[in-house]
């Protein structure tokens, strides 16, 4: 009895041990406006949430949002690195695995200054147009031929120069996004004009290839679709 039981126990931590811990990279909150959350809390707020109800323990990491995506995209799987939010694209397609799909938005592009023809690709390709940098909107800019791409690091500097006139145009993460980002700067987003929108892309939850297990996956895909169904997504996203 007592080798079955020792036998037990011994199978007991081994699997503990086994167990794999998930670092999540995020990026450093931006700044936002009072009573207000930024949207990087959003995606951590739903990871924390689905990986509660998988059992499976994470940890939060925040920094630079750049650097962060070349950690996860060039780790060790050991490392068990996860990062969110991140749009799949077919730049990223083969630096990552794509575990799990969260939010959509459609890139569009915005001006404060109503004597551009917003709407006119052809014309705004003679302009300069400021996005974030690394981003699936500076890849967007570069396929469609633009030449006079201004990027950022941080996002609020394109609203900043929106604002103060020495940017003209800027390639926003839909009107939603754009309104909030305009608010942060202590601006009212009524002076946003919106143009051409694109078609959707989606915002995912990835992992440094071959770091997340089939039954890890599993669990965080059927989480997630439990917080969906019961209502808990929509609760969070009412929040922001």
């Amino acid at each position: 009895m007592k080798h079955i039981i020792t036998a037990c126990l011994l199978t007991l931590v081994s699997a503990i041990c086994l167990a794999q811990n998930y670092t999540l990279m995020t990026s450093e909150p931006n700044r936002v406006a009072e009573g207000e959350k930024s949207t990087e809390s959003f995606f951590v707020e739903i990871a924390n949430e689905i990986f509660a109800r998988s059992g499976i323990k994470l940890k939060v990491k925040e920094g630079h949002w750049i650097r962060n995506q070349k950690k996860v995209s060039q780790a060790s799987p050991k490392k068990a690195l996860l990062i969110t939010p991140l749009t799949r694209t077919e730049e990223r397609e083969d630096s990552y695995d794509w575990i799990l799909p969260i939010s959509t938005y459609k890139l569009q592009f915005i001006t404060t200054d109503k004597s551009i023809d917003i709407n006119n690709i052809d014309a705004l390709r003679k302009l300069p147009v400021c996005v974030l940098r690394e981003s699936p909107a500076e890849y967007k800019l570069k396929k469609l031929g633009f030449t006079k791409i201004r990027t950022k690091v941080q996002e609020q500097k394109c609203f900043q120069s929106l604002n103060n006139k020495t940017g003209a145009v800027m390639l926003a993460y839909g009107k939603i996004a754009a309104d909030k980002g305009y608010k942060i700067i202590g601006k009212n987003p009524g002076q946003l004009i919106y143009g051409k929108s694109f078609s959707e892309q989606t915002l995912y939850l990835a992992s440094t290839r071959n770091a997340v297990s089939d039954e890890d996956q599993k669990k965080i895909i059927d989480a997630f679709a439990a917080i969906k169904a019961d209502g808990t997504y929509d609760k969070i996203y009412a929040t922001y």
